[in-house]
């Protein structure tokens, strides 16, 4: 049976507001994990909290975090970073729209100014969770600076001002060394210039030495849009989007219906 590389999207596609994978999904992935495929994790998340993530789904999952800047196969990181200007950039217009900004590192997050009091549950667990052991607070672009050869990507979230919000989009695309995408109208997810979870993942198969048309990817949001257009299976969820429904062929049940576990069953029938 050939080998196939399977990514999955977190929030929304294996977990809801939970944050616990059900007991269907679980089985599902170590099925097939123990009939020889290879499957990843794919999420915007810090690689500290996508380890802990990929741990409560499968034990030993590889992670591709970050949206894509930080891979781990097999105990082995790699990641990509900000370049000094791009952050510079960033923290000048964050500040000055005093928008709720956040800067990720492999073990924490770096925030800007202070923790916003109207953070959703579900943004919460789109940055860190939150304990406060991992967070850090950031008063100055010099600041930040300081940590340049650590920070692999960033998010800004802001439910309750949209103004606000496509005010720093519109500044951020004016920023030659970032790429924007949003898994969620709230947010802006930011990454290196040609960064992303396809990316990453055209990276991850040349080391596994799994063609891609042996991929299969699952995802919701806008920001899986990438990926689940450069594997051979890009599958949205019942509870994806309009946009993400359209752009691809393959489609399974939503999140409470265990959509992934669906998916794996039919496509893989009794081969394991």
């Amino acid at each position: 049976m050939s080998t196939y590389a399977i990514f999955m999207d977190v929030d929304g596609t294996l977990v809801d507001h939970t944050q616990i994978p059900t007991v269907a999904t679980k089985a599902a992935i170590a099925k097939y994990r123990q009939a020889g495929h290879q499957f990843f994790i794919a999420s915007g998340r810090p690689l500290f909290s996508a380890r802990e993530m990929a741990d409560r789904v499968s034990p030993g999952l590889n992670v591709i975090g970050a949206n894509g800047s930080v891979t781990q196969i097999d105990g082995t990181i790699d990641a990509c970073h900000f370049t000094a200007d791009a952050l510079s950039q960033m923290y000048a217009a964050s500040h000055r729209l005093q928008l709720p900004t956040y800067f990720f590192t492999q073990e924490r997050v770096l925030y800007l100014d202070a923790l916003p009091t109207h953070m959703t549950q579900d943004g919460s667990n789109r940055i860190a969770g939150q304990d406060p052991a991992h967070y850090l607070r950031i008063d100055s672009a010099e600041a930040l600076l300081a940590h340049q050869a650590e920070i692999t990507n960033g998010i800004a979230i802001e439910p309750l001002d949209a103004e606000k919000l496509a005010a720093a989009r519109a500044a951020y695309t004016t920023i030659t060394d970032i790429d924007t995408s949003s898994s969620a109208p709230d947010n802006i997810e930011i990454t290196a210039h040609g960064v992303n979870k396809a990316t990453a993942i055209r990276r991850v198969c040349a080391q596994l030495k799994i063609p891609l048309d042996h991929t299969m990817a699952f995802g919701d949001g806008n920001n899986d849009l990438q990926m689940l257009t450069t594997v051979r299976y890009g599958v949205a969820m019942g509870n994806a989007n309009a946009t993400v429904k359209a752009a691809v062929d393959y489609h399974t049940r939503d999140i409470h219906h265990d959509g992934v576990a669906a998916f794996l069953h039919q496509f893989f029938g009794d081969q394991a």
